[in-house]
């Protein structure tokens, strides 16, 4: 320590409080005073850096100290999932598969290390926990993913379908949704079958099959879907983690299969009984309350959430009281709460067994019982398995008079969780659940610890008002909370908000606390013996309530369309939420810093309204969007693709395709064209392209054959529906060409984006998005110049035989992205010095599929001609035209 430092470390004195002057007494404690402190010639005028350093030391004490304190209370545990969960998340979303023998190394040698330091090192004992931890949440992630080996089916097929309902669920008056183990195929036989499907049948009896039942019949077959849009819900994951290999419908109702017996073993049967179980309670409630009301109390009793109309969804949805139809700790929570009050109650009238016999833990273990029945016949869903992992840890801790209600609790419950589903880290009900629950414990320990003001304040008042006070503040404190946490989450995952969310819940919350789940936990502890009909009844008079309420909140304004957050968000606010949630001292209200951030992010980095292309991965809709206005190729788009796309990028009215009739007769699909109609082909392209340019930016389409428009940026977008060949006139009149048929060619020779369904079945959906232009800019990806280019492989020109084939010498048919592979680049204008006067137009390309190796896209890569999995190739981040960059 230098003397600079040593006197700022010994500089404590203060200028005196009358202004330096010193009168009476106070003169010869000055003068002592003075002959004390060393001399130094920067006393009296410290420099602004010794001010800044005494602060940093200040600071560095504060935080040493917090640290201690955060410490001492054990917060450092409770960081445990957040670690876990983020190595099993960046397991997840890597494009291929880390080695796993060098996974497991680091992750030894990362707890070797946090152990060797525990005691000399604690900063850095913790953080080769956290990487440790880390990893072996990544570790979790591909041994669950390995555990599970789901075979997905790798095409499209119509095939005869032989199996077992393992589940059902209702989804409208004769149409079932059924849950198969595939037992066999035939007329054709699968030669890579998946083990089980999800199967839609419509018509037949109205009671449908029964759970176990072996069926058959006709069905289409399909591969999960993928992302709608790049960053989108991901639906060969979820059906990967569920074990569900393909979906699809029967073509009409199926018939049972009696010659074919299902091999059964003992947890085949139990889950089976438990479906049965589920099923039959589902009826019996149907039976009792038709309609909506009985719908409502199926999703609350057993999960069946399909039954329910989209009205009333997204009524409910609307007025932020989604989380009423998700089975998690509020129905678990109040289940086991109800029944284990009743039994409190019921033991304190026998005074003498209450003081003989700790009632308090026989009704914890009663709970405890009626939760885990409750988890078996919900579904067993992510929310549910949360709920009751966490009540049960706090009923156990009640059993061994331990704090229930803890943070701690959480952690380990999210723990427990993460070992055994950590693919669940990605999906927004566990995130949400645990969110909301970890808010919830430490709001309520910030109320405990400011109550005794507002204890004496409400102890004035009479008992008859203080219940209600009490109870509807804590339902506005509890959906105030709820609401705020999951919120980032909501927008994250949905795209929207519930403004009247809390109003909603203040509404409802009551009807459901009161009088819904009450009825509900009566009706089944009745309904073995017969008596549960007027608990059921209630309980459709509470739902119906909730659903007027709900519908009532969503006509004051209904949800609010956020679009999709930008990349970052969540991350930033989910590490402030751990900061400020976990945390017990003033360090806490650093993580209002990236919670900041976040918002900042959100509000201030939204995207440009600029023009981009869509592409459905099946090429079933194309549009092209503008200043947020879609212009489609389709009048009546597939709801299920178009609806993900208006809520991510919050689309306003979409713009319908012109159609026009076709002059000649279409040919068959697969019938080779002659040469008169491939030139008449030509010349009706040529009208549509040219009606295309009169209506910019929306699509003409020849009925059945064809649409074309025209981007407001100057490229043309045809999209190829009938006949395969006509994607080789496309490529001499538009730049863009998306076909929905293999056209036999992946490459245009006039350098044409070419979008074949053997390209969006390894890339997904596309969207393609156009960027500022830059002078003597440079595709990395292919030469896409209009101008006729001779062709580097020599090719003749395009000429047609006899039967009206095309020569396919006039098309490359080298695998799409060669030039990147050999490094080749080329110039927007393809180096012509005609051209020099053409703007460079450039759009990236954004595939929705970019980890096509892992176990839940790889069947995108089976061929089943030869029965083995293909090397994928590249695509181009990037095309560009020449032309008129508008």
């Amino acid at each position: 320590m230098d003397e600079r430092d040593a006197w700022l470390s010994d500089l404590t004195w203060e200028r005196p409080a009358n202004g330096g002057e010193n009168r009476g007494g106070n003169r010869t404690e000055a003068a002592s005073e003075s002959q004390q402190l060393p001399h130094h010639p920067l006393r009296q005028r410290p420099l602004f850096s010794d001010i800044f350093l005494r602060q940093i030391a200040r600071a560095r004490r504060f935080v040493a100290s917090s640290l201690a304190d955060e410490s001492a209370h054990g917060r450092a545990f409770l960081f445990s999932p957040v670690f876990i969960g983020a190595g099993a998340a960046w397991w997840l979303a890597r494009p291929f598969s880390p080695g796993l023998i060098s996974l497991i190394l680091l992750t030894l040698l990362s707890a070797l290390a946090a152990v060797s330091l525990r005691y000399s090192r604690r900063a850095l004992a913790f953080a080769a926990a956290a990487v440790a931890l880390f990893l072996a949440g990544g570790l979790l992630a591909q041994l669950e993913t390995a555990r599970r080996s789901t075979t997905v089916l790798d095409s499209t097929v119509t095939t005869h379908v032989t199996g077992q309902i393992e589940a059902r669920e209702r989804t409208g008056e004769t149409s079932w949704r059924y849950q198969i183990q595939l037992l066999k195929t035939d007329d054709p036989v699968i030669q890579r079958p998946p083990e089980r499907l999800t199967l839609v049948a419509r018509g037949g009896d109205a009671a449908g099959f029964a759970v176990g039942s072996v069926i058959s019949g006709t069905a289409r077959l399909s591969p999960p879907s993928g992302p709608a849009l790049p960053g989108l819900v991901d639906f060969a994951f979820l059906s990967y983690f569920d074990g569900i290999g393909a979906i699809g419908f029967f073509y009409g109702p199926p018939q049972l299969a009696h010659d074919i017996a299902a091999t059964d073993g003992l947890a085949r049967r139990m889950a089976l009984a438990i479906e049965q179980l589920r099923d039959a309670i589902g009826e019996r409630v149907r039976a009792v309350l038709p309609g909506e009301s009985g719908a409502f109390a199926n999703a609350i009793i057993i999960g069946e959430r399909r039954g329910m109309a989209d009205t009333t969804l997204n009524a409910l949805r609307n007025a932020g009281l989604a989380h009423v139809i998700a089975i998690s700790g509020l129905h678990m929570a109040l289940a086991a709460g109800i029944f284990f009050a009743s039994l409190r109650i019921g033991f304190a009238l026998f005074p003498r067994f209450a003081e003989a016999v700790a009632t308090k833990k026989i009704a914890a273990g009663g709970a405890l019982c009626t939760a885990s029945l409750y988890l078996a016949i919900s579904g067993m869903q992510v929310s549910a398995r949360r709920a009751f992992i966490m009540l049960a840890i706090m009923l156990i801790a009640a059993i061994f008079d331990r704090a229930a209600l803890s943070l701690r609790n959480v952690a380990v419950a999210a723990i427990i969780v993460l070992f055994f589903w950590p693919s669940e880290v990605l999906g927004p009900s566990l995130q949400m659940s645990f969110a909301a629950t970890a808010a919830l414990i430490s709001g309520y320990g910030l109320w405990v610890g400011r109550t005794a003001e507002r204890g004496e304040g409400l102890a004035r008042l009479p008992a008859y008002v203080q219940l209600p006070i009490a109870f509807l503040g804590g339902i506005m404190l509890t959906s105030l909370i709820g609401g705020v946490s999951t919120a980032p989450y909501a927008l994250e995952h949905f795209h929207r908000a519930a403004p009247y969310g809390l109003l909603g819940n203040l509404l409802a919350m009551p009807v459901i606390t009161l009088i819904v789940m009450p009825a509900g936990l009566m009706a089944m502890l009745t309904m073995p013996f017969g008596l549960d009909a007027p608990f059921l009844i209630l309980m459709g008079k509470g739902l119906d309530v909730v659903i007027s309420i709900a519908r009532h909140v969503d006509a004051l304004g209904g949800m609010i369309n956020t679009g999709q957050p930008p990349r970052g968000f969540l991350l930033l606010f989910s590490a402030g939420f751990v900061i400020a949630v976990f945390l017990k001292t003033r360090l806490r209200w650093l993580g209002l810093l990236p919670i900041a951030a976040s918002m900042l992010l959100f509000v201030l980095t939204r995207p440009p309204d600029q023009t981009a292309i869509l592409i459905a991965e099946n090429a079933s809709l194309v549009a092209i969007v503008s200043d947020r206005v879609p212009s489609l190729s389709r009048s009546r788009p597939p709801s299920f693709i178009y609806d993900q796309w208006q809520q991510a990028l919050r689309l306003k009215k979409a713009v319908d395709p012109l159609t026009t009739k076709a002059e000649t007769a279409v040919p068959d699909a697969d019938a080779p064209l002659a040469a008169d109609q491939f030139a008449a082909a030509g010349r009706e392209m040529d009208e549509t392209l040219n009606e295309a340019r009169r209506t910019i930016g929306r699509f003409v389409c020849r009925d059945k054959t064809w649409c074309i428009a025209v981007t407001p940026d100057g490229p043309a977008v045809a999209v190829i529906t009938g006949h395969k060949a006509y994607a080789q006139t496309a490529c001499d009149h538009a730049e863009i060409i998306i076909t929905t048929r293999n056209p036999g060619f992946d490459r245009c020779r006039s350098g044409s984006f070419l979008v074949t369904p053997s390209l969006l079945r390894q890339a997904g959906a596309l969207r393609l998005d156009r960027v500022a232009p830059k002078a003597n800019s440079v595709s990395a990806a292919l030469q896409t110049t209009k101008a006729a280019a001779p062709d580097p492989a020599g090719a003749k020109p395009r000429s047609i035989d006899a039967q009206g084939a095309t020569d396919r010498n006039a098309y490359s048919e080298r695998p799409f992205g060669d030039d990147r592979k050999t490094g080749n680049s080329f110039s927007c204008d393809g180096g012509k010095s005609s051209l020099q006067r053409s703007g460079c137009i450039r759009f990236s390309v954004t595939p929705a599929i970019s980890n096509i190796t892992r176990a839940w896209q790889q069947h995108r890569l089976y061929d089943w001609h030869s029965r083995s999995f293909a090397t994928p190739s590249p695509l181009p981040a990037d095309v560009s035209f020449s032309g008129s960059a508008g």
